[in-house]
């Protein structure tokens, strides 16, 4: 049986690493800590923020 794991998806490739164990430090290297909109446009984003728990008290 395998441990239940959380949704990586929408996590950085540091953090979604870090989820595995022996690479908890690399949540410390994760620079998507907020959305980064496109340069005008109406809503859309470049760059999504990290949804990794480590990152939630981060205003977006």
């Amino acid at each position: 049986m395998s441990a239940k794991t959380e949704d990586t998806s929408t996590m950085s490739a540091e953090c979604a690493l870090a989820q595995q164990p022996g690479y908890k430090d690399l949540h410390r290297q994760c620079r998507q800590t907020k959305d980064i909109p496109l340069p005008h446009s109406s809503g859309l984003l470049l760059v999504h923020r990290c949804t990794c728990p480590h990152h939630r008290h981060n205003p977006t």
